[in-house]
C-alpha cells in the first residue's frame, strides 16, 4: 500500500464525535485530504528531524518545555491548559496523527480541549498545531508532552 492510498484509510479510528454528523463538535472537524495534510506537515512536523519511526528529534532542536502526564485526566487538565490561549481568541488547530491511516484533522481549539481524552485513545501519538502560529505540541504514548516553536525556515 502506498502512503497515498494509506493516508486517511481508516476514519473510523477517529475519536466517535469525528464520525457523527449529529454531534454538534462533530460538524465543525474537518479533514484534510493527502495534499492539504502534506502541505501542513511540510511546514510543521518536517521542519523537525526525525529521531526514529514518527518520532521527532526535539533534543536535536530546542524546545520550549517538556511535561509527562500520569493519566487521562491528567492529559485532559494539561491539554485544557496548553490549548487555553487559543480557546480564549477562538482559533482552530490540526490534530495530525502518529499513524497515515487517520487523516489529519482540523477543530476549533475549543473542541479539542473538550475532547482531549478522545483524542488520546485514538491515537496516543499525535502533533497539535494551532493554526496561524509557531507551536506544535507532541504526545507520546509513554505520557510525554514537548511543547515547541517551529523553526522558519
Amino acid at each position: 500500500m502506498t502512503e497515498t492510498n494509506a493516508y486517511g484509510s481508516r476514519p473510523d479510528y477517529l475519536p466517535a464525535f469525528m464520525n457523527d454528523p449529529q454531534d454538534e463538535d462533530g460538524r465543525h472537524v474537518v479533514r484534510l485530504d493527502h495534499a492539504e495534510s502534506r502541505e501542513l506537515e511540510a511546514v510543521t512536523v518536517n521542519r523537525f528531524p526525525a529521531a526514529s519511526g514518527d518520532v521527532l528529534d526535539f533534543d536535536a532542536a530546542s524546545y520550549d518545555e517538556r511535561l509527562w502526564w500520569d493519566d487521562e485526566e491528567h492529559w485532559t487538565r494539561m491539554a485544557a491548559e496548553l490549548l487555553a490561549p487559543y480557546v480564549q481568541r477562538e482559533e482552530r488547530v490540526a490534530v495530525m496523527w502518529g499513524n497515515l491511516l487517520m487523516p489529519t484533522v482540523i477543530m476549533p481549539a475549543s473542541v479539542a480541549v473538550r475532547h482531549a481524552r478522545d483524542i488520546l485513545d485514538a491515537g496516543p501519538h499525535f502533533w497539535i498545531h494551532p493554526l496561524g502560529g509557531s507551536v506544535l505540541i507532541e504526545c507520546l504514548m509513554d505520557g510525554q508532552v514537548t511543547v515547541v516553536t517551529i523553526p522558519s525556515e
